[in-house]
């Protein structure tokens, strides 16, 4: 038995051709069509592939090779199960599956994200399976039906899927798309029923006041709950950190060539930390380490380690580093950080009633009522390159760091967050982890680490 893939002599009016199986053996002859079409220009049929001349030259050449993958597989059968003629026609007309959305996403799409980025549109392809009720690979044609788009409106509201998160995932579904077509995989735009994307009206920003978070510590009745209000605590003592700060923020270290070109912003005697405006930013933001951030990176670091040591020590910060709290990847360990901040994000709400992102909007509705030049503005919200703060004017600069001190004195006054941090060491004391008696400054040896971690058995 011999099969050979070839192109029908037969042209469609779209000028495309079916690719054949031909079988053949002795008086035996039948030709299968395969179901995939292909240009009668653009494919050569001694190499089996499609010019790059043809727009749709990736996913055609894709089947292809698919194509020739079940050829051998149905001459293999043939021969060593000894198939008839007629399971072996069977076998080839089943065709074959043709190149499919969750290949694209999974391969091609991918190559240009990074591995945070890509995950969440792998997640895209598997949201819209389940709420198409569809279990096999998902085709391209599938989702062009804009009925497909309703339907899977109609059933993720069913399942009780928020509108805010709807609108996310069909956006992020056009961008695939919207690739695909550009990468010929489609030959059709895609288009969103109007009637699909809703606009969400914003909540307002509130402040949230001293009196709700000291009420929150009162509430508390566990450890992880007292981490949570010390996390609150620190992302809004630093300028309104986002849970990603929390992990990626770097100590800064004046010996640095970029951070002595704009020494002027320091001042001296006093530490910082900075972190990236955005995940994708080259901007920072600069923060003073204050004795009440000193505070509250000894509750956070004391206590992680009581908690996530034995088992997650990999993602926490050397216990002989007083400035920071965690060690970790995110792009690597991406699960972990959102399992860990998921969990956080419940516990900060179980007290305050209030998200993480809470200190941001807080921090920031503060500084909209601030006066202050752009710049400085600019510098204190991480809206500025690093270029730019190495060219400023050394007095500018000088000004943004009184400015800088300001704020910092203004957010500590509107929310006691001296007080805060005393009145939550007293709530850890209440409830049993008394920090004391698990000082930082004792961590100077490993002896002496896991002397105060064994007292909290």
């Amino acid at each position: 038995m011999n099969i050979s893939i070839k192109k029908s002599n037969y042209t469609t009016k779209q000028g495309q051709s079916a690719i054949l199986f031909d079988c053949f053996s002795g008086k035996y002859r039948k030709k299968i069509n395969a179901n995939v079409y292909v240009s009668s220009e653009h494919y050569n049929q001694v190499i089996n592939q499609i010019s790059r001349i043809d727009p749709k030259h990736v996913s055609l050449n894709i089947a292809l090779k698919k194509l020739d993958e079940k050829k051998d597989l149905a001459l293999y059968n043939y021969v060593k199960e000894k198939w008839s003629n007629e399971e072996l026609e069977n076998f080839l007309k089943s065709g074959i599956e043709l190149y499919s959305l969750d290949e694209y996403v999974r391969n091609e799409f991918g190559e240009t994200k990074n591995k945070i980025t890509h995950k969440d549109y792998i997640n895209v392809v598997k949201v819209f399976k389940k709420h198409l009720n569809i279990s096999k690979r998902i085709q391209f044609e599938e989702l062009l039906d804009e009925q497909s788009i309703l339907t899977f409106k109609i059933n993720a509201i069913k399942d009780d899927i928020k509108q805010s998160s709807i609108n996310s995932y069909v956006k992020k579904l056009k961008v695939i798309m919207n690739s695909a077509y550009k990468d010929g995989h489609i030959s059709e735009r895609f288009n969103v029923p109007e009637s699909v994307i809703e606009e969400i009206s914003s909540n307002p920003r509130e402040i949230i006041t001293y009196k709700e978070i000291e009420e929150g510590i009162a509430k508390i009745t566990n450890i992880h709950q007292a981490q949570s209000v010390a996390l609150f605590l620190m992302m809004l003592s630093c300028k309104g950190m986002y849970p990603a700060d929390i992990m990626n923020y770097k100590k800064v270290e004046r010996d640095n060539i970029d951070e002595i070109l704009i020494n002027e912003l320091f001042e001296k005697g006093s530490e910082y930390i900075k972190f990236k405006k955005s995940k994708k930013s080259t901007k920072y933001k600069y923060v003073r380490i204050t004795h009440t951030i000193k505070k509250l990176a000894r509750i956070l670091k004391s206590t992680f380690y009581l908690t996530h040591f034995r088992k997650y020590s990999d993602i926490l910060a050397p216990y002989n580093d007083p400035y920071h709290i965690f060690a970790i990847d995110i792009a690597v360990n991406n699960n972990i950080y959102k399992n860990l901040w998921n969990f956080y994000q419940k516990m900060i709400k179980s007290v305050l009633n209030y998200s993480f992102t809470s200190a941001r909007d807080s921090f920031n509705l503060i500084l909209e009522d601030q006066e202050m030049t752009n710049q400085t503005r600019n510098i204190l919200t991480g809206n500025i390159t690093q270029k730019e703060l190495t060219r400023m004017d050394i007095t500018k600069l000088s000004d943004a760091r009184d400015k800088m001190r300001n704020i910092e004195d203004h957010v500590n006054r509107e929310f006691r967050t001296t007080d805060l941090v005393e009145i939550l060491t007293n709530k850890l004391k209440l409830i049993g982890n008394n920090l004391d008696e698990i000082t930082l400054e004792n961590w100077k040896t490993p002896k002496s680490f896991i002397a105060s971690i064994n007292k909290f058995k």
